[in-house]
């Protein structure tokens, strides 16, 4: 019983390290509010009140531009 516990927690370990090797990182966005004017750097919209201004950035500052 012990030996199919360790290997249950090794292949789990293996697959999260697998999954983890092929995670993209985030693409940002410089969104825009609809009434306010008020800017965000983000990857989402928070919701329907905000436009996307500009992007992809690969920063959560908004200041480094990824090709295209």
């Amino acid at each position: 019983m012990n030996l199919k516990l360790t290997l249950a927690t090794a292949a789990l370990a293996l697959a999260g390290i697998a999954g983890t090797a092929t995670a993209q990182p985030s693409l940002y966005f410089v969104w825009k509010h609809k009434t306010t004017g008020k800017t965000m750097c983000n990857p989402e919209a928070v919701d329907a009140n905000w436009v996307k201004v500009s992007g992809p950035y690969s920063d959560a500052n908004c200041s480094i531009k990824e090709p295209t």
